[in-house]
């Protein structure tokens, strides 16, 4: 893409200065998102989407996450992470259960990669809310491997989350019913296929197995989450 540079003109066509943004790396694919999330009342949706994969400057970007690396070692690398929780939400409008939104929160946090051995790479990583919808933390524990399989390119995650109270509380407690903190399990498939040397088609499915206090929220209708995202994109 090279570098952009944004012009802003204040007051007179000649008065004006450019700020220089770190060169993008990677694919930018529109996509479909087909949702499946486990609250009463509420049907399975697919809408449009964006799937971003790649770097911006020393950013890395994967879909809703990003991080910045702060440090290398021998055995692995510090990141400052962030996400877009996009799994859990709640519109009160869409359901007579509860008149409080239940909102996509945004976490940051560090996270710690150690290389396993044999293509496996582990993650540790600890993330606060800081948009002030839940307030709380996450732990998360992960395991992925990039493989090539069929001419495509996959990366294979397992994690464990260990929500808090006080997050377990926001997505699917009420007044009278109040959920212990607990596990949440995800397997993610994450592919991208060589249409030709511009563009790709990403895959991206996404499957949460929740625990017994979610599943016994009086909001939910269940105690899986799925996500399936298709999209083609362009490589830059």
């Amino acid at each position: 893409m090279g570098r952009i540079l944004i012009f802003v003109t204040i007051l007179f066509p000649t008065l004006s200065f450019a700020v220089e943004l770190p060169k993008f790396t990677g694919v930018i694919a529109p996509a479909v998102l087909h949702e499946d999330l486990p609250y009463q009342q509420i049907e399975t949706e697919t809408q449009a989407s964006l799937l971003i994969l790649g770097r911006l400057g020393s950013v890395f970007i994967e879909g809703n996450r990003a991080g910045l690396p702060l440090k290398r070692f021998a055995w692995g690398s510090l990141s400052l992470m962030g996400q877009l929780r996009t799994h859990q939400y709640l519109d009160a409008s869409e359901t007579t259960l509860t008149d409080q939104d239940r909102k996509r929160a945004i976490e940051l946090g560090p996270q710690a990669s150690i290389l396993l051995g044999s293509g496996y790479v582990a993650q540790v990583s600890l993330l606060q809310d800081v948009s002030q919808r839940h307030e709380a933390q996450e732990l998360e524990v992960a395991v992925y491997k990039r493989f090539s399989v069929l001419g495509g390119l996959w990366v294979t995650t397992l994690a464990g989350q260990y929500q808090s109270q006080d997050l377990m509380q926001y997505y699917v407690g009420t007044e009278q019913y109040k959920p212990d903190a607990e596990w949440t399990y995800e397997a993610e498939l994450l592919g991208r296929y060589d249409l030709n040397p511009n563009w790709k088609l990403i895959v991206v499915y996404r499957h949460y197995q929740h625990g017994s206090d979610f599943n016994n929220s009086p909001l939910t209708s269940g105690d899986t989450t799925k996500r399936f995202a298709l999209g083609v994109g362009y490589q830059f």
